[in-house]
């Protein structure tokens, strides 16, 4: 009885340090995030700036920050986008790696996107030259798709 007692006192005591560390992880990633708001905040022009370089006038560029607002699947966002597959690399890389305003997260062969807080804390949809793009992408993705719906099929007996 007395080696289960002490088991038990044991495993307690063991998931009392580990809810602790838990605890203060917690805190540290919370201490972690407001410094990373606090200095996006107070760096939002250069932010900017960077963004409108990586952009220039690419209407599919901001579009991709546009759409990775939530977590979106590789193939899912460039079907959204309009763009072949094999062509995403082309608009996403300049946003991944050390730049940090897009996340690649990967589950097992299937290749997700989820543009980071940063491009949130800049108010990205309402900066004027970056929320023209976006309106100027989805008029020509609108126009595509009355184009599609007016265009008969091919071999549809027309007239």
């Amino acid at each position: 009885m007395d080696r289960e007692n002490e088991r038990e006192n044991g495993s307690d005591s063991i998931y009392s340090k580990l809810e602790e560390m838990d605890n203060k992880l917690e805190r540290i990633k919370s201490d972690t995030h407001n410094l990373n708001r606090i200095a996006s905040l107070s760096n939002s022009s250069l932010i900017i700036q960077e963004l409108k370089k990586l952009i220039g006038d690419s209407q599919v560029r901001a579009a991709v920050l546009h759409l990775t607002k939530d977590e979106i699947k590789a193939g899912d966002l460039a079907a959204k986008l309009g763009v072949n597959p094999a062509n995403l690399a082309f608009y996403i890389k300049p946003f991944l790696g050390n730049k940090g305003y897009i996340a690649l997260i990967k589950r097992g062969r299937e290749r997700y996107y989820q543009r980071s807080e940063l491009v949130d804390l800049i108010g990205f949809e309402s900066v004027e030259v970056f929320a023209a793009l976006i309106k100027s992408w989805k008029d020509k993705k609108q126009q595509a798709s009355k184009a599609d719906i007016n265009t008969p099929a091919e071999g549809a007996n027309v007239g």
